[in-house]
Order: C-alpha cells, then structure tokens, then sequence
C-alpha cells in the first residue's frame, strides 16, 4: 500500500532532518519503511521519467537504504497551507552614503 506526503520546502524540519534533505536542494523525494524505519531517497532527475525510474528499480530491490534517525518517525505538525504565491520580500531601507568617501586614500609605505 503506497501513502503520499507533501510538504513545502522547510515546513517539517523534523521530517527533513530525519532524512537527511538539509543542503540536498529542491524538490526532493524520498521513499520511507515505516515498520523497517528506513528510507531510500531520489537522486536522479525531479521529472516523470526520473521519478518512474526511481519506483521502478525501488520495486525490484535496487537501490541503498539508509536508517531513519531517531527511535520513531518524526511528528507531521500542522502548517499554513502554501497559497502558491511567491514570498514577499522585505524592502530594505536605504541607506545614506553620503558621509561616506569612496575616493582612494593615498597609501603609506614603510
């Protein structure tokens, strides 16, 4: 039986500690035995065929697993949903430069 979970890049951090996505990038997938606690995670191609290949050669046996860390799998925890939208970026205030001097200094030998 297949369960599915998705979840927003950085929303379960518990999650994606366990299965070591911190640094990997994204998307990310991976495929986890709750009653083995150990998972198998995609490194090929984030594509139909990539992601085909991957549940193909998982169902013949290819492919390294690894422990999950921790006892148990980590909690899901409630999130905002993703609305879809690009972040909004925090404007910055400018900043005055004008008592700055941006001329070159002379320089002093020894």
């Amino acid at each position: 039986m297949w369960r599915w979970l998705w979840a927003e890049a950085s929303s379960q951090p518990e999650l994606e500690e366990a299965l070591e996505f911190a640094g990997f990038g994204y998307p990310a997938m991976a495929v986890i035995s709750h009653k083995k606690m150990k998972y198998l995670t995609l490194r090929g191609p984030f594509s139909s065929d990539g992601i085909n290949a991957f549940l193909r050669d998982l169902s013949y046996g290819k492919g390294s697993t690894a422990p999950i860390r921790g006892t148990e799998l980590p909690k899901i925890r409630d999130v905002e949903p993703w609305d879809g939208k690009e972040a909004i970026l925090e404007v910055e205030e400018d900043i005055d430069l004008s008592d700055v001097e941006l001329d070159e200094l002379p320089k002093d030998e020894l």
